[in-house]
């Protein structure tokens, strides 16, 4: 039970973490050593962000938590939608939030296990699977991709990190609803019969699009309206940096 619970936690963790950094390194584009450099800062941050949980979580009536995790959301998104002016730092920024958003709850699952010696051993196993087809994963999904660009260009891979980047927004909307800053429509749409999110290419979605078997109807708005806000944008920041002058010209 535990080995499954391991390797099941690894992917929902660090599946989106993957899978925005194979769709910034494709758009920017990042080569390995901006990606491991990136990668460090991101498992620091991490840490830096599970040590500091206490002391944020007592901040803003016992709300500091859910509104730190609610700013990473933010960041992830603007970031995200400045990297498509393929600025390398802002793609920095996107991957390190998002790895300090998955990760923190990643390493605090890790350390409430890892001194048992019943769930060590799974704990690991489990681990290491999770890593593994999350890597494999990317790796496909990279040479995917890659050909996608080489036929099509860029802007299908900015339309998914568009996607990618709004399912921030309704992790937002549920953190916003947990601590009664916004009230969330009760109206809900079910398409458990379509896709139930915990299958296999639920899992898959829900990484890559944020796929939700039972949205309400106001994240369905938001998803919506800010994805299409994330294009119009991003086209905009395109023109504008094809538009600046060459030095020396």
């Amino acid at each position: 039970m535990m080995l499954i619970t391991s390797l099941l936690m690894s992917i929902n963790q660090l599946l989106p973490v993957v899978i925005l950094a194979v769709l910034l390194g494709l758009i920017v584009p990042l080569n390995q050593r901006q990606l491991c450099i990136y990668a460090v800062i991101g498992i620091v941050m991490s840490l830096v962000f599970v040590q500091g949980a206490a002391w944020v979580s007592q901040l803003f009536d016992h709300r500091g938590l859910e509104f730190m995790q609610m700013l990473l959301c933010i960041v992830i998104f603007a970031a995200a939608l400045i990297s498509c002016q393929q600025r390398s730092q802002a793609a920095a920024v996107a991957l390190v939030a998002t790895m300090t958003l998955y990760l923190s709850h990643y390493m605090i699952y890790l350390v409430s296990f890892w001194h048992s010696k019943d769930t060590a051993e799974p704990l690991i196993l489990g681990t290491l699977l999770g890593v593994g087809i999350c890597i494999s994963f990317g790796v496909l999904l990279f040479f995917l991709l890659e050909s996608v660009v080489k036929r099509a260009g860029v802007q299908p891979l900015v339309v998914l990190l568009a996607l990618n980047a709004t399912a921030k927004l309704l992790i937002l909307l549920d953190l916003a609803s947990q601590v009664d800053l916004l009230d969330v429509t009760s109206n809900y749409l079910d398409w458990r019969g379509f896709l139930v999110e915990n299958s296999e290419l639920g899992r898959v979605l829900k990484a890559l699009l944020g796929y939700e078997a039972t949205p309400s109807k106001t994240a369905l708005w938001v998803y919506v309206v800010a994805a299409l806000v994330f294009i119009a944008l991003a086209r905009v920041l395109k023109i504008k940096k094809a538009e600046e002058p060459v030095c020396g010209s």
